[in-house]
């Protein structure tokens, strides 16, 4: 049956009214538990998110590191809650680099260190090292910058693997960052850049400013995956 025009023109507004508010509310809503927060509401979801999970991998990079420093240059390895790590970190002393393995637990931090045999139990203050255990508590690690982040905005959205990641930026202060990482100068100026799933689950964290002193600009990267794979971490 043929349609009148005016009929079928009606008909055909109404369907686009329908279709447009259909879509209008799909992309204002975007996905769930994301535009309904605002950016300091999600970085406080995704500091949850890491607190709760049993186990999470880390890997750390950094650039711009100035020539002849001391400090940690990379890590990759696993956190777990009660506070526990076991990686291998890359550190520079001085400008010469070597790899540590690391393991953390119960306040203990054990070490096998080049030229020297065996696993041995170290203070990791004396090599300019925070425990690695301590990045991940709830109360005194790496989620504490997300909430202590001053003025974060919404970014744009990075791909990082298969994920595709809304990124918020802001400030930290300096004796926020230096407190965790012992290193950097305390009264100096950091920014940090968080990314983020739909799901707020923490994938990347960039933190700039100058770890090494006064007048030096560095970044350390940190990507946080693999949530809840079981992992045993014992003492050497």
């Amino acid at each position: 049956m043929r349609l009148p025009g005016k009929l079928a023109a009606a008909g055909l507004s109404a369907l686009c009214v329908v279709t447009a508010a259909s879509c209008s509310s799909s992309d204002e809503g975007g996905a769930p538990g994301q535009t309904q927060l605002s950016p300091a509401q999600r970085l406080a979801a995704a500091k949850a998110k890491v607190d709760a999970a049993p186990s999470v991998h880390l890997q750390l990079a950094s650039s711009e590191v100035p020539q002849g420093a001391s400090g940690v240059v990379s890590a990759d390895g696993w956190g777990k809650h009660p506070p526990a790590f076991k990686g291998t970190f890359k550190v520079s002393l001085k400008g010469v680099q070597a790899d540590a393995e690391i393991t953390s637990l119960g306040g203990d931090v054990y070490a096998k260190l080049p030229l020297i045999p065996g696993t041995n139990k170290i203070d990791p203050k004396a090599f300019n090292l925070p425990d690695p255990a301590v990045l991940f508590s709830p109360d005194t690690g790496l989620t504490t910058l997300l909430t202590a982040t001053t003025s974060p905005t919404a970014g744009g959205q990075v791909r990082r693997g298969a994920d595709v990641l809304s990124t918020i930026k802001g400030a930290l202060p300096g004796k926020a960052v230096t407190d965790l990482f012992l290193i950097g100068d305390p009264n100096g100026s950091y920014s940090a850049t968080y990314g983020l799933t739909d799901s707020q689950e923490l994938r990347q964290v960039s933190i700039a400013g100058p770890f090494f002193g006064s007048g030096t600009t560095s970044t350390y990267t940190l990507v946080l995956d693999q949530y809840g794979k079981p992992v045993t971490i014992t003492r050497p």
